[in-house]
């Protein structure tokens, strides 16, 4: 509880700062007025203490504020990240006056990694979200699908050797009822994915990312579509995390120690959404693009071997199996060079998102050192609400259109692959 009051001030200010742009703004100046308004609060740096913090906790509950009465999961998010947040900070303190490497005790390297690890828990527990929820019931119930299909396609096999009537052997007409019986479930869980897609679109939806049918099955299909839901889910736990911290630094009285304590969080969580954005690209040019290539390569090579023998076969069956064979390979490389401009085009949405990040992050570092006056620190929270819508419709995926119905199953099959 006692990190929970911390950080419930603490982000407060954190986030405000990335998601409202000022309402006296215009829509087009609103991604770079609000920083502006920054230079204006420039002055003197933080000091406050985590006594500071409960001591504001304390007088907020006086005042009856109550922090997550109505959202309970959030509650636990919050309970869940403080400790995460509160470390980190207490790390880049310590590091102002580590050298850059040692032999013996602490140094900045050492204490970088203990930072990334540190905001690797912080977005898994930003993470949290209904969202994420139905999205693994979707991917277990796919998963399901996938071993009924290989069950039914063991009885067609034994169908084959099965006797017509017997008393103690499986016969085919049991493999028949036995293959209608998971046909019949295969289409159960078809239409409860159906139902759940309904909902992970409503849930997307309300956190202001609005997508069509098509768009949300590209998402779910995708080797990044779960990197792009966990942005989402962040931005939107960001947000929330921002607007608490609003709420308690009004009711704090502006008190600058503690707000300038907030405003430190605010960096910290900035960094967390760009070392996710980080991992988000990182993942694309060195695992999944890589993959891309290799795949590409094999199909080739078993390409060129492929035309070698129709050019020698003279058998009109086996010209047939392998002119099929040269169709599925053609499709294989089509659908490849898809994912391709897929992946390429995630990367760069989420290189525009982060390259936002680090500006936001830079003049947010800055501000941290010199502002003095809580009542700017507060405009700026309230003013920054815009970045994260921002961040957050830049990620929406592109539509991919599938020449066929075979196209998007081989889509699905390389997302299986890319995912091993």
């Amino acid at each position: 509880m006692k990190y929970i009051k911390n950080l419930l001030v603490i982000i407060s200010l954190v986030l405000s700062v990335c998601v409202n742009a000022s309402e006296n703004v215009p829509e087009q100046e609103a991604e770079t007025s609000w920083w502006d308004t920054t230079v204006r609060a420039v002055t003197n740096i933080w000091d406050g203490t985590v006594e500071n913090v409960e001591t504001l906790a304390q007088s907020t509950e006086e005042h009856g504020v109550e922090f997550f009465g109505k959202d309970p999961a959030f509650a636990e998010i919050w309970d869940k990240v403080t400790p995460a947040l509160n470390q980190i900070l207490d790390i880049e303190h310590e590091n102002e006056t580590l050298p850059e490497s040692a032999w013996l005790g602490k140094d900045k390297t050492s204490n970088k990694n203990k930072i990334n690890a540190l905001l690797d828990e912080a977005i898994g527990i930003l993470s949290i979200s209904k969202t994420s929820e139905i999205r693994h019931q979707i991917r277990s119930i796919e998963e399901d699908i996938r071993g009924l299909k290989q069950t039914i396609a063991k009885y067609r096999q034994a169908q084959v050797s099965a006797p017509i009537r017997s008393k103690w052997k499986t016969t085919v007409a049991d493999y028949k009822e036995k293959i209608e019986q998971l046909t019949e479930i295969i289409q159960q869980r078809h239409e409860q994915i159906d139902e759940l897609k309904t909902q992970f679109s409503q849930q997307l939806a309300d956190r202001g990312l609005n997508i069509n049918q098509e768009q949300l099955d590209v998402l779910l299909s995708s080797v990044v579509g779960d990197d792009i839901i966990q942005s989402s889910v962040v931005y939107d736990n960001v947000k929330k995390i921002s607007q608490q911290l609003m709420e308690l630094t009004k009711n704090s009285g502006e008190d600058i120690e503690i707000s300038q304590r907030y405003y430190g969080m605010y960096t910290i969580l900035l960094k967390t959404l760009l070392h996710m954005q980080v991992t988000f690209i990182g993942n694309i040019g060195g695992k999944y693009l890589p993959k891309i290539t290799n795949i590409v390569e094999e199909v080739n090579n078993i390409n060129e071997t492929t035309r070698n023998l129709l050019s020698g076969e003279v058998d009109k069956n086996h010209r047939l199996h392998l002119m099929a064979n040269i169709g599925a390979q053609k499709l294989t490389l089509q659908t490849a060079e898809l994912y391709k401009k897929h992946l390429n085009r995630q990367r760069d949405k989420v290189e525009i998102a982060r390259n936002k990040t680090e500006s936001d992050l830079q003049i947010a570092q800055n501000t941290y050192r010199t502002v003095r006056v809580s009542g700017e620190l507060i405009n700026l929270l309230r003013t920054s609400q815009k970045s994260f819508d921002t961040l957050l419709n830049i990620q929406v995926p592109d539509l991919l259109v599938f020449e066929s119905l075979q196209m998007k199953q081989e889509f699905a099959i390389l997302t299986q692959k890319l995912a091993e």
